[in-house]
């Protein structure tokens, strides 16, 4: 029953990317700036990522279903590596991430200088995932990968370095009705509650269901962020119409 329940749980949390990624192309229809459609491009990145998942586990978790058999053999002729797991494509997805977060940050921070060393961030950041494709093979076994753990430090710098330039501008005062606030309070939640409980997992020693709840409940918070931010974004824009 309860290894059910975490199933389900962790099935959910595409809905709530799905609802982001409808919300954001709402967003770019009025808002048509690169740094929207870099959050799209991730979100759906993700989705697709997701749902290749989802249609793997369950056809893996239900073979009996006639129709799911015949999946099962498409999946076994055309990838024949993802009903063994689905490591590799998180692995896949990471590399994606990072690099968008870092964009992200690149095109929403205004200040120069603090634009050129995030730059250097996605140099250095670039060097890892060389190396992590170089050592693909280790992709195939585990997504805690050196270019996932460069991809975290870095995006965290990032952020810092924007909200630097928040904190001295006027734009402080407002800012929690930005979408950058929503999005960095929804990146921010996941990496440092997620993050250092998979990379210490040994000397943590907990369970498999705590993994499944934390993960579950950050992803929530982190794409229910997203969501705010995205109606927040549409109703200060629908104020200066």
């Amino acid at each position: 029953m309860t290894s059910d329940i975490e199933f389900y749980l962790k099935r959910s949390i595409i809905l709530l990317e799905i609802i982001a990624l409808v919300y954001s192309i709402k967003t770019l229809y009025n808002n048509k700036s690169i740094s929207i459609k870099i959050i799209v491009l991730l979100l759906v990145i993700t989705v697709f990522i997701e749902l290749l998942q989802l249609v793997a586990v369950v056809v893996w978790r239900y073979p009996e279903i006639t129709a799911f058999k015949f999946l099962k053999k498409w999946f076994e002729n055309t990838f024949p590596d993802i009903l063994n797991g689905t490591v590799w494509l998180g692995s896949l997805y990471s590399l994606a991430m990072f690099y968008c977060y870092l964009i992200y940050y690149n095109l929403v921070n205004e200040d120069a200088n603090f634009k050129k060393i995030i730059n250097i961030f996605l140099i250095i950041y670039s060097l890892f995932v060389c190396y992590s494709l170089f050592h693909y093979e280790k992709l195939l076994e585990s997504w805690l990968q050196p270019h996932m753990y460069a991809g975290v430090i870095l995006t965290l710098l990032a952020i810092f370095l924007y909200l630097m330039t928040i904190l001295k501008s006027d734009k402080i005062l407002t800012f929690h009705k930005t979408l950058p606030f929503w999005i960095t309070i929804g990146i921010l939640f996941f990496n440092l509650v997620t993050m250092p409980i998979f990379i210490f997992a040994k000397q943590l020693n907990f369970s498999a269901s705590v993994y499944v709840y934390i993960l579950v409940i950050s992803n929530y918070v982190m794409y229910g962020s997203f969501i705010i931010g995205f109606i927040i974004n549409a109703r200060e824009q629908r104020k200066l119409e």
